[in-house]
């Protein structure tokens, strides 16, 4: 008899299995499927929306917004598992991400898509896929892409509460370190979780801000507090009207995903040392981003 604890495992271990096994998915699929998926795809891409954050920034609240309006079938990180699992190797080999999503994901993306055939537009937020937008681009270049984030003190304070990340057991996602190049490397072993959290961050936020125009990052903050920069940088570039009765009771409401409980206070409360190396290492980044540090 399994505790309780030993079936999470359990279902954690088979969950990340299926995850891995995308490829095989992907190619035992009819040819016909793959055929009429791609066309598809292809001739609706200007109809596809990919808002990408760095994680712990409102994608929750903004999805399920923005599926309220009928229009479009969107989605919060529809496939946790497979992009999860593959984040650190699309990171570390980007041409895999091309194979990834003309193998597996553009089929996803097709199915999900057919299952409410009646929706003018598919949707994802979803922060898991950072490391795939080059390949999102690459396949779908009329498709819609937006950057959301939010200060990133608040992101780390969450994140911080989240023992899975840079903890004694974290792996892949979850533990991301620098690659070859990265200035961080060095000093990497000798960092603190807190550090490697602030780099995580600064991390995500660089490679999207490569690959997404500035014009497309928008701030959080400013999307929950101001309906007028909400809809005219965000629901009219992404085609969806959102009435401001229904923006107003979703930003008025705590998110699904909020977290509940801190183990780090607001930081203006943070020790000296902690906000010399989050400016240290995300401060340059966020004032790109429009914060001041």
């Amino acid at each position: 008899m399994l505790s309780p604890q030993q079936k999470m495992q359990l279902d954690r271990f088979k969950k990340e299995l299926w995850g891995r096994a995308w490829w095989f998915r992907g190619r035992y699929t009819a040819k016909s499927t793959r055929t009429r998926a791609q066309t598809f795809l292809d001739e609706n891409q200007e109809n596809m929306i990919f808002v990408m954050g760095s994680g712990r920034s409102g994608t929750q609240l903004l999805s399920d917004l923005l599926d309220s309006a009928g229009t479009a079938k969107v989605f919060h990180e529809p496939n946790f598992w497979e992009d999860v699992g593959s984040m650190d190797t699309f990171r570390r080999s980007p041409e895999l991400a091309v194979c990834f999503w003309k193998e597996f994901r553009s089929l996803e993306v097709y199915r999900r898509w057919m299952e409410k055939p009646k929706s003018q537009m598919y949707g994802e937020v979803n922060s898991t896929i950072r490391y795939q937008t080059h390949a999102i681009k690459q396949l779908f270049p009329n498709a819609k892409m937006i950057l959301v984030v939010r200060d990133g003190r608040g992101v780390i304070r969450s994140v911080m509460g989240w023992h899975q990340f840079y903890g004694p057991k974290s792996k892949g996602a979850y533990a991301l370190s620098p690659l070859q190049g990265d200035p961080y490397l060095s000093e990497w072993p000798k960092m603190s979780r807190f550090e490697k959290i602030c780099w995580s961050l600064n991390n995500a936020h660089e490679f999207l801000m490569c690959h997404i125009p500035e014009k497309r990052w928008l701030q959080l903050e400013q999307l929950t507090s101001d309906f007028d920069y909400f809809t005219e940088r965000f629901s009219k570039y992404l085609g969806i009207e959102i009435p401001y009765e229904t923006w107003q009771a979703s930003v008025s409401r705590k998110s699904r995903n909020a977290s509940k409980t801190y183990d780090l206070p607001e930081w203006q409360e943070w020790s000296t040392e902690q906000k010399k190396s989050f400016e240290r290492i995300c401060g340059e980044t966020m004032i790109k981003l429009g914060y001041t540090i």
